[in-house]
This record gives structure tokens, C-alpha cells and sequence, in this order.
């Protein structure tokens, strides 16, 4: 096995683009989703939702408006889940573009070890069909 036998077959070089590409989103993901979980868990605790009462329960002052608007601390809570929730699927994502990449260059490196036995079996075969002493019958 030589060198370019490792880069000249696409399965070991599709392979490790995968796991550069997947170890990327899995790092950025990771860190992302921390960061976004701090935040989620610093906002003070919002009022009690109160999508749950039933229409008679609505309060006369929204004049029948059913879908009140976000207060600010709601809308940061609900932004910041939001992305949490996109980098965590970036973060999980990664981990399996890492194993889609080591399972590719697995293949590769096994089609690789294959090819070369077989061009070994191949040499010894020839060398041994010239130099073979003859049969006694």
C-alpha cells in the first residue's frame, strides 16, 4: 500500500471531508446549545401561560383577542429555544455525519487492504508458476 492509494479512493477521501464537515457542527452545536441552555435558564421564570384557560377564562381587556402578544422576556425565552433547539440538531447532526465518515473510510480502507492482497496473490502466483519445479509423475 502506497500513499496515494489512500487519496485516490473516494471512499476514504468523501469519508474524511464527513468527518471534518461533522466534527465542525458537532463542536459549533455543542457549544451553541450550552450557550443558548444558560440563557434559557437565567430568564427569570415568565408568568404562568395562560393559553391553557378556556374562552370563558380570557380576559375581557384583550377584546377577544385569543393570541395576546409575547411580553420581551417571553419572546427572548421563546428566541432563545428556538436556537437551541437548531444547534442541537446541528450538535446531533455531526455526530452522524463523524460515524457516516468513519464508517466510509472504514469501507475504503478495508476495499484498499482487499486490492493490494489481491495484487500480491497475483505476483506471487506468476512468480511461482515461472520458478516451479516440475511435476514427477
Amino acid at each position: 500500500m502506497k500513499l496515494p492509494d489512500f487519496y485516490t479512493d473516494w471512499r476514504i477521501v468523501a469519508g474524511f471531508a464527513l468527518i471534518v464537515l461533522g466534527a465542525a457542527n458537532w463542536v459549533a452545536g455543542r457549544i451553541r446549545t450550552q450557550e443558548y441552555g444558560r440563557i434559557i435558564a437565567a430568564t427569570s421564570v415568565v408568568a404562568a401561560d395562560e393559553s391553557y384557560r378556556s374562552f370563558d377564562e380570557l380576559d375581557p381587556r384583550s377584546d377577544g383577542a385569543v393570541l395576546a402578544p409575547f411580553t420581551n422576556a417571553q419572546r427572548r425565552l421563546s428566541y432563545a429555544t428556538a436556537r437551541m433547539d437548531f444547534y442541537h440538531a446541528a450538535f446531533l447532526t455531526g455526530q452522524a455525519l463523524v460515524l457516516a465518515g468513519v464508517g466510509l473510510m472504514l469501507i475504503g480502507f478495508i476495499a484498499i487492504i482487499q486490492r493490494d492482497n489481491r495484487h500480491i496473490h497475483r505476483r506471487l502466483r506468476a512468480s511461482l508458476s515461472g520458478n516451479a519445479p516440475p511435476h514427477a509423475h
